[in-house]
């Protein structure tokens, strides 16, 4: 009888692994995009392996995903219109991009971890020195620094009086700025939050953003604006801090001051820091509102992209964007990078 039972149960159990394989389910394509937070090139070329990863972690959650396409959009807006008309399944978001499009569909999953700096300060002074990422430090937030190139007249000026406590908004109003789209936290919304807190009366006319600038071109992503204040093209940029770290940041110092990059100066002699933001949430990895959009189904890419990470060659795949990890987090998490948007009300 016992004998009986087992060969029954056994039996069973083929069956029901036969079920779960008949039942999978099957996604004919699955798109993921990111913003244009660093080179386009640098980003498809990391994250090609990334399709194949989330094909086998999400094949162990039941999800037969025929085809993963991975892309870079060509602005923030444009991934989070991508996202609500249904073209964009996944999306690599700032935070403040994706709290600019939750009230249409987008929902958050994850929010990503990085390592921290050696300089841990709200005050720019400490931060014109050479920054190096610290693995020991894992970091929810990152800063957003306002730099200047302090080779040019114009950003030499800025910075003395940066470091005198005389700079004014006719000085930061006079220089040209190199900023990104309206979705960017780095270099648009917190950026807004630093002129105002330093040069404005936070309402009415009284209110400074970057909106008020006269000088100011925006779209540019970090690469192509500090590649343009290290030219003297603009004299401002904004972003994460520290883009002066980034693969790109050296050689176009270099090639923009070849004798000073021969004599061993580097990127960091360059670009000087003269004001630094309040904390900005980390990006996010959201989802549109696709039909196999299901619970179901973001549990399953939270847990693939949460073991991904945990790997050296997952890393790798989004390597650009510093992510060293992913926290599940929820809507209300993202209640303080509303508030910040409120500046623009």
């Amino acid at each position: 009888m016992k004998k009986t039972l087992a060969i029954l149960l056994s039996a069973l159990l083929v069956c029901s692994f036969a079920v779960a394989l008949a039942e999978a389910v099957v996604i004919d394509e699955l798109s993921v995009v990111f913003v244009p937070s660093a080179s386009v090139e640098e980003m498809l070329n990391a994250s090609e392996p990334l399709k194949a990863m989330l094909q086998d972690e999400l094949a162990k959650s039941g999800y037969d995903v025929k085809s993963v396409k991975v892309d870079v959009g060509t602005d923030y807006a444009v991934v989070g219109e991508g996202m609500i008309s249904g073209t964009i399944d996944v999306g690599f978001l700032p935070a403040a991009t994706y709290t600019l499009y939750s009230q249409d569909g987008v929902d958050v999953i994850l929010c990503s971890t990085r390592a921290g700096h050696n300089v841990v300060s709200d005050d720019f002074r400490d931060w014109n020195i050479v920054v190096e990422n610290d693995p020991s430090i894992i970091a929810s937030g990152y800063r957003s620094l306002i730099y200047v190139n302090s080779l040019t007249e114009k950003g030499a000026d800025l910075l003395a009086k940066a470091e005198s406590d005389t700079l004014t908004w006719e000085d930061v109003n006079s220089a040209k700025w190199a900023l990104g789209n309206v979705g960017s936290g780095a270099s648009y919304v917190y950026p807004s939050i630093w002129l105002n807190n330093s040069f404005g009366e936070g309402i009415g006319e009284s209110k400074k953003t970057v909106e008020n600038l006269a000088n100011a071109t925006f779209g540019g992503g970090y690469p192509d604006n500090l590649e343009t204040v290290v030219l003297g093209q603009a004299d401002i940029y904004c972003g994460f801090a520290d883009t002066r770290t980034n693969d790109y940041a050296q050689p176009a110092f270099a090639a923009a001051y070849p004798e000073l990059a021969a004599e061993g100066k580097t990127v960091f002699d360059c670009l000087k820091v003269i004001g630094v933001s309040d904390m900005i949430m980390n990006d996010t990895i959201s989802v549109g509102n696709a039909d196999f959009m299901t619970d179901e189904f973001k549990a399953a890419l939270q847990q693939a992209f949460i073991n991904i990470i945990q790997t050296d060659e997952g890393k790798a795949t989004v390597a650009p964007y510093s992510h060293t990890g992913y926290v599940p987090v929820q809507d209300s998490d993202f209640d303080g990078t509303r508030a910040a948007l409120t500046i623009f009300d």
